[in-house]
């Protein structure tokens, strides 16, 4: 399949994505746990919350193992050749708008849309990855917003 690599990147962006949200959640309700409105409460054993730190330790873990191959992964794309591998890759990973990538090629616009017009008849998979689009950008501000109030104790 053409522009396998682009679908590998694209799943692995959103499990990391995934896995920062569960962490931060898991980190959130640690935090209630231990200094929030749930402090006096006495855990069960076998219950999440008495495994929580083993879940965040797990999924910083895995987080760190996917960041990993997500910079294996560009190392390996930075090293394709070829024009429409150069607009793929600026255009769905660089985030570049049709304008920056004619500057950056040194083609011209209507040359660089018309490519880019073929090239997505070919990358069906992309129409998938852009209507999950919302869904991401929306664990991102989460991410952001939690990052930002760290003060805070829960969601609610």
């Amino acid at each position: 399949m053409r522009f396998q690599w682009l679908k590998d990147y694209q799943e692995l962006e959103e499990q990391i994505l995934y896995l920062k949200w569960n962490l931060n959640k898991s980190k959130l309700e640690r935090n209630r746990w231990v200094y929030g409105d749930l402090s006096d409460v006495r855990l069960e054993k076998n219950s999440r919350s008495a495994s929580l730190e083993t879940i965040i330790e797990k999924l910083e873990n895995e987080i760190d193992l996917l960041e990993s191959q997500k910079n294996e992964l560009l190392e390996l794309i930075d090293s394709f050749s070829g024009v429409d591998n150069q607009i793929v890759r600026l255009k769905y990973i660089e985030r570049k708008d049709i304008y920056d990538i004619a500057e950056i090629t040194g083609y011209s616009i209507s040359y660089i849309r018309k490519r880019h017009t073929e090239i997505r008849k070919t990358l069906s998979f992309v129409d998938a990855y852009e209507d999950r689009r919302e869904e991401r950008i929306k664990k991102q501000d989460e991410l952001e917003y939690y990052s930002v109030k760290r003060d805070q104790l829960s969601l609610f």
